[in-house]
């Protein structure tokens, strides 16, 4: 389990930028759904991203009208916001130099057949060249190997990904993340009001009561802070 102290872990810290110049002033989200629907909304509504627009990223446009819907809080916003699948952004580049100053990554491992893959070809293809940005995978803590329920921090050993491959997509995410100049940062815990491990006790434990050690602690991490992290990272000096 993780301690409220280390309920994040920046694994490397991307190049520093201030005041980037309009032409690459984008910024991507590349999958959208609770955590990256939320950092897109969040984005568009802090006062230090005021200049910025956003680009969310998806892989089909079954979602878009929906990630529209929850990520525009008002009219205001439109022209600052747009939704494309990675083809059709892809597809533009073939013609234009489209690239994006800072990207962040938090698409689950489930959509896709290979992840670190995924998640190399994004940094490749949508990051800005000069890297002056941020490149941000938002990994998990669940790769940390936390023996027996014991407190873990960003220097505790994370598992075997040849022997867990599972957490090993996740690993090797990070690896190329930060083998091409990015950061990884491991949340742990993200709830909103309806969605989180507390849910599942509430729901599926009423009977049987929880399971486990009687001093455990769980860490939980709201949704809306994983935006603060995130924002702290594109805005890193």
């Amino acid at each position: 389990m993780l301690s409220p102290l280390f309920t994040l872990m920046l694994t490397s810290v991307a190049t520093a930028f201030s005041a980037p110049a309009a032409a690459k002033a984008d910024i991507a989200v590349v999958g959208c759904g609770v955590l990256g629907t939320s950092l897109c909304r969040q984005l568009l509504l802090h006062p230090d991203f005021a200049s910025r627009s956003v680009t969310a990223i998806t892989k089909s446009s079954a979602r878009h009208d929906d990630i529209r819907k929850q990520v525009l809080q008002s009219d205001a916003d439109r022209d600052r916001f747009t939704v494309k699948t990675m083809e059709d952004v892809l597809a533009a580049q073939e013609t234009s130099s489209l690239s994006f100053q800072d990207v962040v990554f938090c698409a689950p491992p489930s959509g896709f057949d290979n992840y670190p893959s995924a998640v190399k070809e994004a940094a490749e293809k949508l990051w800005a060249a000069d890297k002056i940005g941020s490149f941000v995978f938002t990994s998990s803590g669940g790769v940390y190997e936390g023996v027996d329920g014991e407190t873990v921090d960003e220097s505790s050993p994370t598992l075997d990904p040849e022997t867990n491959p599972r957490s090993g997509r996740i690993i090797y995410a990070e690896q190329e993340a930060i083998a091409l100049g990015g950061c990884a940062l491991r949340l742990a815990g993200l709830y909103t009001l309806e969605r989180g491990a507390h849910n599942y006790w509430l729901e599926k434990c009423q009977e049987t009561g929880v399971q486990g050690r009687e001093d455990g602690i769980v860490n939980l991490y709201v949704l809306s802070s994983g935006f603060l992290c995130d924002k702290q990272l594109i805005l890193q000096t």
